[in-house]
């Protein structure tokens, strides 16, 4: 039973007719007025036989259909990339409020990607009217996934009212291996609720602290070669040298190679005895060579300079050295050639550690009047109260590779390092790959002199140089 009440108006005298009641009755009506009545009951009468009531809070919107499909979830876009526009299908038909199963939308096709496209955007529910008797409600679909080969647009939900869109997982930008030519990194996947994927990681640099690829010498490959030894030394243009190999040294594998030179009026063996790099991780990583100045009373100078070349020469084509990492290092005179050959040989030296150098006077501690073939990565060590050649030299050859390297002036404490027996600072603002250290420090090595090699150096220039 369905109740009727119809208010009707004529001439402002409110009349009332209650389907409920089984009498009727009878009212002064004109034909207009009849007619409307009765046209009036019977659209009421119709809407009312549809099933049950609507919700209370239904909005009276339907599922009207459109030429495309009806008001469903909305299709996600194709993945974006650098090629192909994506294209998209319109969503299925909404179940009506009379009942009727909800349609589904087709899935849009993304667009061929060219280079690394970036995640298509996740799919979201449409909002759609919520079905009386049939009509089941549609389920969106996860968002769309992204590689770095270009993203793949995500499917679209179907009609109906939407549930959550799950989203994919938050992408994670992948860089490029150090060394050799940068390699771009994977797109990342769709974020939550369509979120757009990751970029692609930037390629690596083999100039922001990564290890570039070994350069084998001529030397590789070779069974047996002479190394000599302290009590039987080798000798190249004029000088005695020899030669300490990595434990299980491996004649096709290429080693890093140390040429560590002696202070003045020290016997050939002083640097393997005292340097240290015997007792370190260096014994069994890297070659380490340990030249003889050709006088030993006057030490290296000036007139040594051209010897390097032929032995770096001899120690490359016997040897499987790395001739990306080639260093050099020394103490006093030692010192002195080694900071010599961070300029005149940085072709071939990767990193230089001179400490308790003296001013040479054909080699200036300018640049501008120097001929320098590179750069390197230079750790200056002096005393602070060197008192056999005064502590002035270590600041000027700590300032020539400051200028060389085009560093700042501001400096900052090297963990592990800031005590007074080595006190060690690395400048700020050096061009990449080439940095400056400075160890002004106050061991009192060398019978109480604060010149000799300190104790702390061959722990350092190991932890450093190694990187490399």
């Amino acid at each position: 039973m369905v109740l009727l009440r119809v208010r009707v108006v004529r001439n402002n005298e409110p009349l009332i007719m209650d389907t409920k009641k089984k009498t009727r009755a009878v009212f002064r009506l004109g034909a207009a007025s009849a007619m409307s009545l009765l046209v009036g009951s019977f659209v009421l009468a119709s809407c009312s036989a549809g099933g049950a009531e609507p919700p209370p809070d239904w909005d009276g919107s339907g599922g009207a259909s459109l030429d495309s499909g009806g008001m469903g979830g909305a299709p996600t876009n194709g993945g974006s990339a650098n090629g192909g526009a994506p294209t998209a299908s319109g969503g299925g038909t909404v179940g009506s409020p009379n009942g009727g199963t909800s349609g589904t939308g087709a899935a849009g096709s993304s667009g061929a990607p060219t280079t690394g496209g970036s995640g298509g955007i996740a799919a979201m529910g449409g909002t759609a009217g919520t079905p009386t008797t049939g009509g089941s409600a549609g389920t969106p679909t996860n968002g769309g996934s992204a590689n770095g080969g270009g993203g793949q647009g995500g499917m679209p939900p179907s009609g109906g009212a939407a549930g959550s869109a799950d989203g994919g997982m938050a992408g994670k930008s992948t860089g490029g291996n150090e060394g050799g030519a940068p390699m771009g990194g994977d797109g990342g996947m769709a974020g939550m609720s369509g979120g757009a994927g990751g970029s692609g990681g930037s390629g690596g640099s083999t100039m922001s602290g990564g290890k570039a690829p070994a350069d084998p010498s001529a030397g590789c490959g070779k069974a047996n070669p002479q190394t000599g030894s302290g009590q039987n030394p080798l000798t190249v243009s004029g000088h005695q040298y020899y030669v300490k190999l990595p434990n299980g040294y491996d004649a096709n594998k290429p080693y890093p190679v140390l040429f560590m030179f002696n202070p003045t009026n020290n016997p050939i063996t002083w640097a393997e005895q005292n340097a240290g790099f015997e007792s370190n991780g260096a014994r069994d990583a890297w070659i380490r060579v340990y030249p003889h100045p050709a006088n030993p009373s006057s030490g290296w100078g000036a007139n040594d300079v051209s010897f390097f070349q032929p032995l770096y020469d001899t120690i490359t084509n016997n040897f499987c050295v790395d001739k990306a990492r080639v260093f050099a290092a020394g103490e006093s005179s030692g010192g002195d050639f080694s900071s010599i050959l961070g300029c005149e040989h940085a072709d071939k030296v990767r990193a230089v550690a001179p400490c308790a150098t003296k001013p040479v006077q054909q080699y200036p501690l300018t640049v501008a009047q120097r001929s320098c073939t590179g750069q390197v990565t230079a750790v200056v060590i002096h005393g602070k109260s060197d008192n056999v050649v005064g502590p002035e030299n270590g600041p000027r050859t700590r300032d020539f590779y400051l200028q060389l390297n085009h560093c700042g002036s501001s400096s900052e404490p090297v963990q592990g390092y800031t005590d007074s027996l080595s006190n060690c600072v690395r400048y700020q603002g050096c061009d990449e790959g080439y940095p400056v250290f400075w160890c002004q420090h106050s061991d009192p090595e060398h019978n109480n002199t604060n010149h000799g090699w300190p104790r702390f150096a061959a722990k350092f220039i190991w932890e450093h140089f190694s990187t490399y």
